[in-house]
């Protein structure tokens, strides 16, 4: 499992188009290679109307839940259930990048 972390911009027409200017993007994927899987979390969040500007260079392997915080477990068991999960913290001006 691994946690890439990137930041986008909601396309025009897409639902968040006009209420936020961009969001800090957290994609659970359970996948096997870490290239992969940034490849797959770009893809994710292009499907989802966003357009991916940048990937944090660093990202992390999760072997185990019990290497979260209760509140983060959620997101890796819907991860193991569903392949992947997305958490989307959005801004509203460019001062907050």
């Amino acid at each position: 499992m691994y946690l890439i972390n990137l930041q986008a911009k909601p396309k025009k027409g897409s639902e968040y188009y006009n209420k936020v200017v961009g969001a800090f993007v957290s994609v659970y994927i359970d996948y096997a290679d870490a290239e992969g899987a940034i490849q797959l979390a770009k893809y994710y969040t292009e499907e989802e109307g966003w357009k991916v500007e940048a990937v944090d260079d660093e990202f992390f392997e999760i072997d185990d839940e019990k290497d979260l915080d209760k509140e983060n477990r959620e997101f890796y068991d819907e991860a193991k259930e569903y392949g992947y999960t997305m958490v989307f913290n959005g801004y509203e001006s460019d001062e907050e990048e």
